[in-house]
């Protein structure tokens, strides 16, 4: 197998890599983003947990693009 050939077969996995990411929406992010903030203040002790949790955005992706849109007029 030649260099050119490597470097083919190795981009193929990544071309499909960016267009499965470009698939992604915006409410995805958003609820992903949410999920981690939520598991990280649970790995924290009990008193500092509650005190992240209380921090957690509870707003809902179609309220978080309303008030996203308000800001941008």
């Amino acid at each position: 197998m030649t260099n050119s050939q490597r470097i083919r077969f190795a981009t193929i996995p990544l071309a499909g890599l960016l267009l499965a990411l470009q698939g992604c929406t915006t409410e995805a992010w958003y609820k992903g983003y949410n999920q981690s903030f939520e598991h990280h203040c649970r790995k924290q002790p009990p008193d500092e947990s509650q005190k992240c949790l209380e921090q957690l955005n509870k707003t809902s992706y179609s309220d978080y693009e309303k008030e996203r849109a308000a800001q941008k007029q």
